[in-house]
Parts: structure tokens; sequence; C-alpha cells
């Protein structure tokens, strides 16, 4: 998971829960990461239809070795980039975030779960905000960590 989006969704998700308005960075930005986000939320889903068991094999040994979280040349330290969120069992099947992911809100409640973050990090107005951004912050945070290595399997 890019540097970028670990900073860019706790921030969006700050936004939606305060009076300030998301300013942190272009708005532009901000839609253009959680379109991303989005991607690769309905890719996660289509694997989690797929698959029991991530063809991934990454033993506990390797759960900490540097290249599998970050592509040759990211510009963000090594701590950054490593995955702070997931269990050693779901490094070697990351599927199981995915069924996690799915279980808390099928895809089409998470698609209306993230318009209406968008809504609330880009209002003034969020009082009426009801959704428990903590568990919407650690959902992401893990399926973007989970599909990133995923998406390494050829290592």
């Amino acid at each position: 998971m890019g540097c970028r989006s670990r900073k860019t969704i706790p921030q969006v998700l700050f936004a939606a829960r305060s009076n300030k308005v998301y300013n942190k960075e272009e708005p532009a930005f901000m839609l253009n990461m959680f379109k991303a986000i989005r991607s690769v939320m309905l890719a996660a889903h289509e694997l989690y239809r797929q698959k029991k068991h991530s063809l991934l094999k990454i033993t506990p040994e390797q759960s900490l070795d540097g290249p599998l979280y970050a592509p040759p040349g990211a510009h963000c330290a090594e701590w950054q980039r490593t995955p702070k969120t997931l269990a050693v069992k779901e490094y070697e099947n990351p599927l199981w975030v995915f069924r996690r992911f799915f279980k808390y809100q099928n895809i089409l409640e998470w698609k209306r779960t993230i318009d209406q973050v968008l809504d609330y990090a880009l209002s003034h107005d969020t009082k009426d905000c009801a959704l428990d951004l903590l568990k919407i912050y650690l959902h992401l945070i893990r399926l973007m960590e989970a599909a990133h290595l995923e998406a390494r399997q050829d290592l």
C-alpha cells in the first residue's frame, strides 16, 4: 500500500467527522484516491468470489520482507510501507481479509459508505454522520494491505 494512501485514508475519515472540510490536498486527489480504493475493493470482491485460498505463499519469516510491500523505487521509509494491521495468518492468506471485509458490508453497502465518507469529508455539516469511522478505517487499511500482498503473488 502506498505511503500516500496510508496518510490520506485517515485524513479523509477525520474530515468526515469534523466540521472542517478536507483540505490536505486538492479535492481531486482525494477523489482519485478513493476511486482507486473503490477499484481495489471491486477487484478484491471478484477474488473473494472466485477463490478459497490465495496463490500467495508467504512464510512467517518472510512477513517482514521489504520487497513484498514496496515496488522498486518507492519514495518512503521502509517502516512506512510495511503493513501494520495484518495478522501472520492473513499474510499467509490475504483472502481472509477480503472475506472479513465483505462480511462486514456487502459490495453495494461499501460503495454507499465510500460515497458517504466523501460527502461528509467535503462538507461542513457532519452532525448527522453516523458512520463507524474507526471500523471503516481498519477495514480499508487492511483491505489495501491484503490487496497489495495478493497482487504481489508472483514473488
